[in-house]
């Protein structure tokens, strides 16, 4: 039985008090109708978009699934991390594009970059171990004639993805339904669950990441091997004083391009490693796979794909806002919803005061204080000493966690007391013109 509740905030326009407890559903909205409706669209969306890197060779077929288990975890905790990621992974193939074309290939195609970039093209060579080369990699090789240009098509790359055209059809209709539930609610004034405000942002960033993505294969397995006759030894003496410095992944590090300034998810990986502490001298030499989230455009972001991810982040944020005057089963809650979409606001208006003070005074700081000439706010950073990185970039990211999780969770228990309206179906014959 439903129950009203006082548990207002003062400044609501919601009337209609809260239904206590579990509401079955033999007439209308319950729930479990409202939890599997959501659960299923956030499972689904997270699962379909995923288009991982080549993972380590040998990995087995469970080895796979746990792998994509994780990452498919994280995409529900941050999907527009993902979404960022994927547009800079975008960013990186079209660069691609247009340096082969440059070259004299207009066949390069944006299928090809994102298969070179996810680690698609392993390098061998006579006198060292097979190693992937990128996108920027593969042309300086076919540049410099150290590789001839790659003859694969497209059509031979995509014989490798592995994309379910029938589930992503499904995810297709699941998450336009929902989407049109809401808006259908929304204009008939019917309460929407924090847990459907939540699954609506997360579609809105899955079509954004859809749209990144779009060219890039699908859980591919296997790389394919291109032989050349050069030496890694004479590619490195025709490189100059700038492949002097050890190489951290390949030989062809030398090419790899510093941390884009500009970039949104850039810092949030840096602090994660600061946090995790990745032990990067542990890992083999020469990798033999990319990380999925060290993509780097070779000639930075553009000023339009960087007004576009903020725009996307500002929107992403501001969805989870209409749930302000939300009906929540205790005040506290309602406050915790409030800070922590605050806190995720905060963050982001920092990140943008930060990011040209950061560019203006990244290289004197760093000539100043530690006596190096670098270019760009992370790799200051990344010379500061562990317990500065620890102060820096810790807090930082905890808080930007914590508030991701709790309006994860608070949208599970929240389902415990929802406003009474949010049980009500939508009329849909009140949207048939009546004549």
């Amino acid at each position: 039985m439903a129950t009203s509740t006082s548990t207002l905030p003062n400044n609501s326009s919601e009337t209609f008090g809260l239904a206590q407890g579990w509401i079955p559903q033999p007439e209308g909205r319950g729930t479990l109708s409202v939890l599997l409706s959501c659960l299923t669209t956030i499972f689904l969306c997270s699962w379909s978009i995923l288009c991982l890197n080549i993972p380590e060779p040998g990995l087995s077929r469970w080895g796979f699934l746990k792998y994509k288990l994780r990452w498919q975890l994280f995409a529900i905790v941050f999907p527009e991390v993902v979404t960022s990621m994927a547009a800079e992974q975008w960013e990186s193939a079209n660069q691609s594009v247009i340096e082969f074309r440059r070259l004299g290939h207009p066949q390069w195609t944006m299928r090809h970059a994102f298969f070179a970039d996810m680690g698609g093209f392993m390098l061998q060579c006579p006198d060292f171990p097979s190693f992937p080369v990128d996108s920027e990699q593969l042309a300086y090789l076919v540049e410099r004639k150290h590789l001839r240009y790659p003859d694969i098509d497209q059509e031979m790359i995509w014989d490798r993805n592995k994309a379910d055209g029938f589930a992503r059809l499904i995810t297709t209709v699941q998450f336009t339904w929902f989407f049109i539930q809401c808006l259908a609610r929304w204009a008939q004034q019917l309460a929407i669950s924090t847990l459907e405000i939540t699954t609506f942002a997360t579609i809105l960033a899955t079509l954004n990441t859809l749209y990144f993505w779009y060219h890039k294969p699908l859980d591919v397995g296997t790389p394919i091997v291109l032989e050349t006759d050069s030496r890694i030894a004479n590619i490195l003496v025709k490189a100059g004083d700038r492949a002097c410095e050890p190489y951290s992944r390949t030989p062809l590090d030398f090419l790899k391009s510093p941390p884009v300034s500009t970039s949104i998810v850039a810092p949030f990986w840096f602090g994660m490693g600061v946090l995790v502490d990745f032990d990067k001298e542990s890992l083999p030499r020469p990798t033999k796979s990319f990380v999925n989230h060290q993509t780097r455009p070779p000639a930075g972001i553009t000023k339009c794909e960087m007004v576009y991810i903020i725009l996307f982040e500002f929107t992403y944020f501001g969805v989870h806002l209409s749930g302000w005057n939300q009906l929540f089963p205790s005040r506290t809650e309602l406050y915790l919803w409030r800070a922590s979409n605050l806190v995720l606001l905060g963050l982001l208006m920092l990140y943008l005061i930060a990011i040209p003070i950061g560019v203006v005074s990244s290289r004197a700081f760093s000539r100043r204080l530690l006596a190096k000439e670098v270019g760009t706010p992370l790799e200051v950073a990344a010379q500061l000493p562990r317990w500065a990185q620890s102060i820096i970039h810790i807090p930082i990211l905890v808080l930007y966690c914590s508030a991701r999780l709790y309006i994860l969770l608070e949208g599970l228990i929240s389902l415990r007391a929802l406003p009474l309206s949010a049980y009500v179906d939508v009329t849909w014959a009140n949207f048939i013109p009546h004549f």
